[in-house]
């Protein structure tokens, strides 16, 4: 007889550290994109311990310059998406090739080690969230929309809008709006 199982890799990986946080006594909290907020700071021995028990897994804690450059990559995507500026002439790897001071190549890698996704999948989430907003907040039309962020048409906006939330733009506006109706 054979037996199968499904699993989230990223639900996989949390709880082993977790389960490992908490052997050690730490008091902290999980965070997003593969965040934990350490409450009192770990002592050498129980970082040494940590990181020797995750190796068995191959999870490796990041070096706390490591996570502030991830920050930094994040924060540099977030401000270009939210800026108010058209996204039409930047080039992303440029961009934050220049505002960072680190090869590009540098900066993928490190961002897809620590957080397990690329600079592009993540920028497309910032993209989708800011697409949202614009559809709820202004009265843009999804072609101002899609020119804004840099979008080669409409139709790539849409794809990409629906392959992330599972609607269109205009479906999500109409429910949107009619969950305002119904609070009122």
């Amino acid at each position: 007889m054979k037996a199968y199982y499904r699993y989230s890799l990223n639900t996989a990986v949390k709880m082993i550290v977790k389960d490992h946080l908490d052997r050690l006594g730490a008091k902290f909290e999980m965070g997003p994109q593969n965040e934990i907020e350490l409450y009192e700071p770990l002592t050498a021995e129980q970082r040494t311990d940590l990181e020797q028990s995750l190796a068995y897994y191959d999870i490796q804690l990041l070096p706390e310059q490591q996570n502030m450059l991830v920050d930094r990559i994040k924060e540099a995507i977030r401000e270009l998406v939210y800026s108010d500026a058209n996204l039409e002439s930047v080039n992303l790897s440029d961009y934050l090739s220049k505002k960072l001071n680190y090869s590009y190549g540098h900066l993928t890698s490190l961002f897809s080690e620590a957080t397990y996704m690329s600079i592009a999948h993540f920028t497309m989430m910032q993209k989708i969230e800011r697409i949202k907003e614009l559809l709820l907040e202004k009265e843009l039309t999804l072609t101002e929309i899609s020119y804004r962020l840099n979008y080669s048409s409409v139709a790539h906006l849409s794809n990409q809008f629906k392959k992330i939330t599972g609607l269109t733009p205009s479906r999500f506006k109409e429910i949107m709006k009619r969950k305002r109706e119904l609070a009122q």
